[in-house]
């Protein structure tokens, strides 16, 4: 296998914990994050190339971002941002408005009236939730690792690390109305392949000698009622996840080890009928 300068390591040493580095620098740095290895599911080239072209966050990333930071730390985001008046943008009294309203927030980060309310009330509505609590009030937030999956550096942000309190990591994610359901979630789960990123931090964590034992999702849904659910994976899913981390990335080092070819590779082999294709094809 030729050597490629992806594989070589740019920590020192290669496992370690970061407590204060910046979301920004963290995907800035170099090794492989859990998005990156969902991608290589996709194809390891549609991986590199998202990689070197990251996307710029749209409208239901950026209140994703929003939501987490108002769930995770309340107080620290009525710090950081305003809320904006309710007006039309598209409108010369509404732009008049923002301007002034951008002028008198100082120092802080405005915000548009509805992100500011949808993220401070699924805040609310986590923090009144007992089990999102307990996790919420006994947890470390943001915190980075960086470890070693076969030759391959690689990167983990839990948003919420209970190790040193229950051995749990805890992952926020925001849904849309109806979405937090167990059934509803598990789709998704599976579909998007989230369960890389649960793989990958325990993974990493372990390999910073935490005794991760078990991992959560808060689930916020983003209109009212703001219904909340807590989820934990049972040890088959957690055991899956971290196998299907060791899967992409061995894809991901044949791809280097190849030279990086184009496309999907050569030689596929034939499309087959599925069996739930053969039933909907029968005849009546």
């Amino acid at each position: 296998m030729g050597e490629d300068k992806n594989f070589s390591s740019v920590l020192n040493p290669v496992r370690r914990l970061h407590h204060d580095l910046d979301l920004a620098e963290y995907h800035a740095r170099s090794e492989l994050s859990a998005h990156n290895l969902m991608d290589v599911e996709v194809s390891p080239a549609y991986a590199d190339y998202k990689k070197k072209n990251p996307q710029a966050p749209n409208d239901a990333m950026i209140m994703g971002t929003l939501i987490h930071e108002a769930t995770e730390d309340p107080e620290a985001f009525h710090k950081k941002y305003a809320q904006g008046p309710d007006v039309k943008l598209n409108t010369k009294s509404g732009k008049e408005q923002w301007e002034i309203f951008q002028e008198v927030s100082e120092d802080k980060i405005p915000l548009r009236h509805h992100q500011f309310l949808t993220a401070e009330a699924c805040s609310e509505a986590a923090w009144k939730h007992p089990e999102a609590k307990l996790f919420l009030e006994n947890s470390v937030k943001e915190v980075s690792g960086f470890g070693q999956v076969l030759r391959t550096p690689v990167k983990a942000r839990p948003d919420l690390d209970c190790a040193d309190f229950s051995n749990d990591l805890v992952d926020i994610k925001s849904r849309q109305l109806g979405k937090g359901s167990r059934d509803a979630w598990l789709k998704d789960f599976f579909n998007y392949k989230t369960y890389i990123q649960a793989g990958l931090q325990i993974e990493v964590w372990r390999q910073l000698d935490y005794e991760v034992n078990g991992y959560y999702y808060i689930l916020t849904e983003t209109e009212p009622p703001y219904q909340v659910n807590v989820l934990p994976l049972d040890q088959e899913w957690i055991d899956i996840s971290i196998g299907m981390v060791t899967r992409a990335v061995i894809k991901w080092e044949k791809y280097l080890g190849d030279g990086k070819p184009e496309g999907y590779g050569r030689n596929q082999k034939n499309l087959e009928v599925a069996e739930w294709m053969r039933r909907k094809l029968e005849w009546p």
